[in-house]
């Protein structure tokens, strides 16, 4: 009952992916005899931080890496965006490593399955240097090459770059025995750029922290919580249109932990609605938490799209505390469906006359017991686990 699984991100628990990635080791831990991880090497410090993973049934391998740089400098940021892509279309020292260790690691147990998480892509890179790939899963937590992605997401790509990357994923693709995705959507958006037989795929969601619920407080407002950065993609101004449309009568007040992109704030500012925002910057996990879990609804922003193939890790995270989720998104998108499903949950298009309708719904309507925590169970660790049984039993 072993398992070895190549991630490179994991130890900066900062990241998104490696946050993912986390989450996903910790659900397998407690129904596999044996974790093997390949990972990349950042601090001495994070290190030590996941060391309890080893204390249970996991073992680290920790290997050098490049990593982009994170500058907030227009140099920076285009230093980084071609180191990235530069990144996942040479195959780099990572990721010959890591498929040098996987190989020595395979010839000394005997492994259910190799699950490689990308992205970032150098994961699937090391899985393409497994002498035996048919205990192969290769799981995509978003679409890639970028130029696959919609607008916003697609802006700045580079042509040659791509067409590069794009080898990579459908090599990845054609030599893992099965294929994951997040959402069907993000299938289907594959499927109109590479060729795969679809029963060669299953789908895994992002998985959820352990349940909490939340607290009281003393105050009269309605917050809605965002939690996690509103980058340029996700900022429209009709959501701060809707806001100031609210009756003076209404409580709702809106709150933004982590960064926040310049022009929110200065709109903020242009149409004298502060009183309805809180700017926290960015905060630790644990202060992050307790915010969210003092908040009376909790808010998730997709980028405004064409197509929607992401499922957000967020509306994973949010559906562990059992509060209302209000989404922003397309109608077609995972999260609309999903949230479409549940009463506890309010879905609308980027319109302020919508969002305003919403404000006013979620902030006077009374929460159903019966139904709250019911999203939960899509992203539970239990469901994860269902679903990668699943998956080994088709390898085997």
């Amino acid at each position: 009952m072993k398992l070895l699984i190549i991630s490179k991100n994991l130890l900066d628990q900062k990241d998104a992916q490696a946050q993912q990635s986390l989450a996903f080791i910790e659900a397998l831990q407690d129904v596999f005899g044996h974790l093997d991880v390949i990972t990349a090497h950042t601090t001495e410090h994070e290190l030590s931080n996941l060391k309890y993973l080893e204390e249970k049934n996991t073992t680290l391998y920790p290997l050098p890496a490049q990593w982009v740089s994170n500058g907030t400098t227009l140099c920076d940021k285009i230093h980084r965006k071609i180191h990235r892509n530069l990144m996942a279309t040479f195959i780099t020292k990572w990721a010959k490593g890591a498929g040098l260790v996987a190989n020595k690691l395979a010839q000394a147990n005997s492994y259910l399955a190799v699950i490689t998480i990308g992205l970032p892509i150098e994961s699937h890179m090391a899985g393409l240097g497994l002498a035996d790939k048919s205990k192969w899963i290769a799981h995509f937590s978003d679409p890639w090459p970028e130029s696959l992605m919609p607008k916003p997401y697609s802006d700045y790509s580079i042509p040659i770059i791509n067409m590069m990357q794009k080898n990579v994923v459908q090599k990845t693709i054609n030599q893992a025995k099965l294929i994951s995705f997040t959402c069907a959507q993000s299938r289907e958006l594959f499927s109109a750029f590479y060729k795969f037989e679809r029963k060669k795929t299953f789908i895994t969601p992002h998985v959820a922290p352990p349940p909490t619920y939340a607290t009281k407080r003393q105050d009269k407002n309605f917050i809605i919580t965002h939690a996690g950065s509103l980058s340029r993609e996700r900022f429209f101004p009709e959501l701060f249109y809707s806001v100031k449309d609210l009756p003076d009568s209404n409580k709702v007040v809106i709150q933004f932990i982590g960064n926040v992109y310049p022009a929110a704030q200065q709109l903020v500012e242009k149409l004298g609605i502060q009183q309805r925002f809180i700017f926290t910057g960015h905060l630790s996990k644990e202060d992050t938490l307790l915010r969210m879990r003092e908040s009376d609804a909790l808010l998730l922003i997709e980028a405004k799209m064409k197509i929607y193939p992401f499922l957000p890790s967020k509306l994973a995270d949010y559906s562990s505390l059992g509060l209302p989720i209000y989404a922003i998104t397309g109608m077609n998108s995972a999260t609309a469906e999903m949230l479409e499903a549940y009463r506890n949950s309010y879905v609308s298009d980027y319109k302020a006359s919508s969002i305003t309708e919403v404000l006013k719904k979620i902030s006077t309507s009374r929460r159903s017991k019966a139904e709250e925590n019911k999203l939960y169970e899509q992203f539970s660790v239990k469901k994860i686990q269902e679903i990668i049984h699943n998956a080994i039993a088709r390898l085997n």
